[in-house]
């Protein structure tokens, strides 16, 4: 009977390929969906799928449907909020370069700015570049393929061109890093529309009508300064703007409702702390072995050239437990490294007395604190950031205890040497080299 009826109805609409999986959603994303078109990553047969399970475990709310520009656009309940996110690895921008649709999809984007942002183009138009270009060079010198004859300038060149065309950029190491940055851009989407700061008046069928009547003009690139370097949506993880977010006082922002200010001073601008002249002066008359002497009192490295040296003698000193662990020849995370990103990640996310956290979330809190030097999910590759919790889980004493149900946290025994302690004490260096994007201010 039930057929009888549905074939007496007609064809039913087709629903989503994948959405959220969740009875609930986190209330800071309010009424905020994403939607991704159904190509991204490759499709269903390649990365797509990948990418979904990511956002299943950050909880954004999101469904996976055909759209005809861009690969996300975010929903104020049925509305088409004015921002679109058009993400590329370094790969995926030396393919287009190649056959043309570098060019097309630019402007295709430009004239869908101006049926969502009006002639004001109060719409943001954003590039998500994901990898390292160095990384991806292949025989003959290009990006990819040889076949595209696309070299690293190349792609680096087009890249840098496009805030002068109108279009903000963020970037990200990996498909890990890039779902942290959309989870913001959601977060960011659910403020503003909270707030009455965002303009959320087209649904997706009134949009794609009003797209049928642009002239082609309107997708030539911007001749007005105003349009053009605009503001990226979101802090992404590139070497410029983590000293900005690195200060961030989160407890402030989250507490009044209020988008987050940079109200303290990075490291490198705390007058209180100049480099002094003097001991520079004074370290320039020893010779290089008491330079190295000096240097491995503090364990730092003993590489490098006199004047190598002597900066590494005026950085402020290590945490002592770190510097006492490597002599005793004990494990020391790194910092930069994707083990130091682990600890924080679990410092600043597990609440003591409850069960650990799963293996999925916490290498995504490790990718959102910016602390590691290679992607979290890897390149592709057999290895992953998670390849070194092995060695965390052994040694006397371990640094973080695995326990039922695969659940990780840090190690809180003997008191001032455990895994919390080393956690706090890489928290400290990684604020120093601000590379940590968590949003405290600590003392370094």
């Amino acid at each position: 009977l039930n057929l009888q009826i549905a074939a007496q109805n007609g064809t039913a609409p087709v629903g989503p390929l994948r959405q959220l999986c969740a009875d609930e959603v986190n209330e800071e994303y309010g009424n905020v969906t994403m939607v991704m078109d159904f190509r991204e990553g490759g499709g269903g047969s390649h990365g797509l799928h990948k990418i979904c399970d990511l956002l299943d475990q950050h909880g954004i709310p999101y469904v996976v449907r055909e759209l005809k520009i861009s690969d996300y656009v975010f929903f104020v309940r049925n509305k088409l909020a004015p921002i679109i996110i058009e993400r590329k690895t370094v790969d995926d921008v030396a393919n287009s370069l190649a056959d043309g649709r570098w060019e097309r999809q630019k402007r295709n984007m430009r004239k869908a700015q101006l049926v969502l942002g009006g002639k004001d183009r109060k719409c943001q138009m954003c590039y998500l570049i994901e990898g390292d270009t160095n990384k991806r060079i292949v025989h003959g010198g290009n990006v990819g393929r040889a076949s595209w004859n696309q070299s690293s300038e190349d792609v680096e060149n087009a890249i840098n061109e496009l805030p002068r065309l109108g279009f903000s950029v963020i970037r990200s190491k990996s498909h890990m890093g890039s779902v942290v940055l959309l989870a913001q851009v959601a977060r960011d989407v659910s403020w503003k529309a909270e707030n009455g700061s965002i303009d959320a008046e087209l649904t997706y069928p009134e949009f794609l009508e009003k797209m049928k009547h642009v002239p082609e003009k309107e997708g030539d690139p911007p001749t007005e300064a105003r349009h053009q370097f605009p503001a990226a949506p979101v802090v992404d993880d590139s070497s410029t703007t983590n000293q900005a977010a690195s200060t961030i006082p989160l407890a402030s922002s989250t507490a009044t409702g209020s988008p987050p200010s940079n109200d303290f001073p990075s490291h490198d601008e705390d007058e209180t702390n100049p480099i002094p002249d003097q001991a520079s002066e004074d370290l320039k008359k020893l010779s290089l072995a008491k330079l190295k002497t000096r240097c491995k009192d503090r364990d730092e490295k003993l590489s490098g050239a006199k004047k190598d040296l002597i900066a590494r003698l005026l950085k402020p000193r290590k945490p002592e437990l770190l510097i006492l662990r490597s002599k005793s020849g004990q494990y020391v995370p790194k910092v930069p490294s994707c083990n130091a990103a682990l600890l924080v990640a679990l410092l600043l996310n597990h609440r003591s007395g409850t069960d650990g956290l799963a293996k999925e979330n916490i290498m995504l809190f490790a990718e959102e604190t910016g602390i590691s030097k290679e992607p979290i999910g890897g390149n592709g590759g057999w290895y992953d950031g998670w390849a070194g919790m092995k060695d965390m889980t052994h040694g006397d004493p371990a640094l973080v205890y695995l326990g039922k149900g695969k659940k990780y946290s840090l190690t809180t025994q003997p008191s001032g040497k455990a895994g919390v302690n080393v956690a706090q004490a890489l928290h400290i260096l990684a604020h120093r080299e601000n590379l940590c994007k968590c949003g405290n201010y600590v003392a370094t």
